[in-house]
């Protein structure tokens, strides 16, 4: 994946979690139905009973309150007649507003379980995508300190598709698009070998071959890979190009530079370089051994020396 299209799928991660965690605060702090529900359950408290008071006074309300009642009681009754079907009426009205008010509750649950799950998989998608680029570039960057050979570039689409050009014959248009490809990933220095490959051997252009092949000299490779490479372009150079001063520059180069590489012995076999001898345990050079202590002067005088014997 693309630098552009890693850091938009980021955003997007990023603002899918950021979208889900402010509806999923907002279904959570939502009221309940149900509990809303059950306060609207609850009796009222009974007010306290008054008092009474007199008991003359109650004793002549008795009467008035029972001849009251008398002609209350014709009404009441007239009235009960015609309320009986009141709430047999309202209760499929009061079934279908339970049922709303429980569909609700549940619609809100799931509602506040999806957004909880989808802050939750935004975060972890987020996090495994900032963790491989991190893995990345780490890996790059100790590769690129000890030396090691990177990780093959046959694997990139890019790559492929440049070979695939060249299977054709076309062989400008591959090297292109390997150009391309090593600006997106100048670790892979097998691409630029590659490229003098096609120079040398489809195209014929030796020159454009030893010019890559400097370049790659240029760059970061493992100490052998770096000799036999150099040893490629030494063999270019005393051969179809005819420049042996360049040649032997560069085996010298080799020499010097890395002379515990087998590519290293091959450049002093051909440049007559004996081998380096290392001196035997035990012995050693003259130039090695230690200066001798100074002679003990004894108790002369200021200014005079021993005799030498």
């Amino acid at each position: 994946m693309k630098s552009v299209g890693k850091g938009l799928v980021c955003v997007v991660l990023l603002v899918l979690a950021g979208f889900c965690f402010s509806r999923f605060r907002v279904e959570y702090n939502r009221p309940d139905p149900r509990s809303a529900r059950i306060a609207e359950s609850e009796p009222a408290a009974e007010a306290p009973a008054a008092e009474p008071a007199d008991p003359t006074a109650v004793t002549n309300s008795v009467s008035e309150t029972n001849l009251a009642a008398v002609s209350a009681t014709t009404t009441n009754a007239a009235a009960a007649v015609g309320s009986v079907a009141g709430p047999t009426n309202a209760s499929p009205a009061a079934s279908a507003k339970a049922k709303a008010k429980a569909s609700a509750a549940r619609g809100a649950a799931s509602s506040t379980v999806m957004y909880l799950a989808g802050f939750v998989v935004s975060l972890l998608g987020l996090a495994v995508l900032l963790g491989w680029e991190v893995t990345q570039w780490a890996a790059s960057r100790v590769t690129r300190g000890i030396g090691a050979d990177p990780l093959p570039a046959e694997a990139d689409p890019l790559y492929e598709a440049a070979e695939a050009e060249w299977s054709k014959g076309n062989h400008l248009d591959a090297i292109t698009m390997m150009r391309d490809y090593l600006k997106r990933n100048p670790s892979q220095q097998h691409v630029a070998i590659r490229i003098a490959e096609i120079y040398e051997k489809d195209l014929n252009n030796y020159l454009a071959a030893a010019l890559e092949l400097e370049d790659v000299l240029g760059g970061r490779l493992p100490r052998e890979k770096w000799g036999w490479t150099a040893i490629h372009l030494a063999n270019l150079y005393s051969g179809r190009l005819n420049q042996s001063d360049k040649a032997i520059a560069t085996l010298e180069r080799l020499a010097n530079e890395y002379p515990d590489t087998a590519a290293a012995k091959k450049a002093r076999q051909r440049l007559g370089i004996p081998e380096p001898t290392e001196a035997p345990v035990g012995e050693m050079a003259a130039d090695d051994l230690p200066p001798p202590p100074p002679e003990d002067p004894g108790n002369l005088p200021q200014g005079f020396r021993s005799k030498k014997k």
